[in-house]
């Protein structure tokens, strides 16, 4: 089937409308961080830089007024600032407090690499276990196992991510000495290093995500498993194996939906770990930037934290009518 006979002009010009009206409210929030402290722009920025890397106050307000222009009124500031992210590549938030001379967007996107490196990995994991999991539940549904494994992964699914960080850190980092506690590698990032050093934050992100995603997918096989279509299965005379491959084939609808749906669950919930474990990702780049008021930093990351929840949400509902032969927007 065509793309058109999926989705109407209609409903993703809505669509791509609604993100683009969100997307500007969360700039001008943005843009208004900085600029909501008391005094000048410009001056605030001088001070924390010059006193933070005991650099010249002028020389640093010099360097601001080049990249930022002369102090302007609140409008004009806001237009210059708009065209600095949406209208230049890569988007110029000027240069980062911590990290100065370097720019935010340059920091920023280095640290995305690790998270996505993190979280990436941890869901792919978790989602591919996840699948036979609550597929095997399914088929199981109110026996033992099922009574037992149902309540436990509700409960996973409460416990807070960096308390089981910290656990873990103490357990198996400074009780057992097996593993490290902290950081993304030693010396210098080679494979060996980076999979090390990647074990305890991976396995804390597997195990406080994987438990929503059994869930939402044993509930998918339930309805999918008494069902006209899986009762036409078992009348046609196929294996058990076959049977069970299709309900798993049809259960990725839901579970693919979800998880794009809960990509702003899974970002808050890497950064706590990123945090915990001083991984370098947006989570310590973050936490950094707020405890020093490195408001460029915040403004890059909560823009591009902004984008992927936007895009993630706009994927899924784009992708629903492709996976799922019944489902189409056309009409709308």
């Amino acid at each position: 089937m065509r793309l058109r006979d999926r989705y109407s002009r209609s409903y993703v010009t809505n669509r791509v409308g609604s993100l683009i009206g969100i997307l500007v409210v969360v700039l001008i929030i943005n843009f208004l961080l900085p600029h909501l402290i008391p005094g000048n722009f410009l001056e605030n920025y001088a001070t924390i830089i010059s006193s933070t890397h005991h650099l010249p106050y002028q020389q640093v307000y010099d360097r601001l007024v080049i990249i930022f222009g002369k102090p302007q009124s609140l409008p004009v500031a806001f237009v210059q600032y708009m065209k600095e992210v949406l209208f230049s590549f890569p988007p110029n938030f000027g240069p980062s407090f911590q990290y100065f001379p370097d720019s935010a967007w340059s920091i920023v996107l280095y640290s995305v690499t690790w998270t996505l490196l993190l979280l990436g990995l941890s869901q792919a994991i978790a989602w591919g276990v996840s699948i036979f999991i609550g597929v095997y539940l399914a088929l199981h549904k109110n026996r033992l196992i099922d009574r037992v494994l149902q309540p436990a992964f509700y409960f996973m699914n409460s416990i807070p991510a960096f308390w089981l960080g910290l656990m873990f850190i103490f357990v198996f980092a400074l009780e057992l000495k097996f593993l490290p506690p902290a950081l993304a590698y030693q010396g210098t990032p080679t494979v060996g290093s980076v999979a090390v050093h990647l074990i305890l934050p991976l396995s804390v992100l597997i195990i406080t995500t994987a438990p929503s995603h059994v869930l939402v997918i044993r509930s998918a096989a339930i309805d999918i498993i008494g069902s006209d279509f899986i009762a036409a299965t078992k009348a046609q005379g196929l294996s058990n194996r076959r049977m069970i491959a299709r309900v798993m084939r049809n259960t990725l609808v839901p579970s693919i939906t979800q998880m794009f749906l809960s990509v702003g669950y899974l970002i808050g919930g890497v950064i706590t770990v990123e945090y915990t474990f001083s991984y370098p990702g947006m989570g310590t780049i973050v936490a950094q930037a707020v405890a020093i008021e490195d408001y460029p930093i915040m403004q890059a990351a909560f823009y591009v934290i902004t984008l992927v929840v936007l895009l993630s949400n706009l994927a899924a509902d784009l992708l629903y009518p492709l996976i799922d032969p019944r489902v189409s927007y056309a009409s709308e």
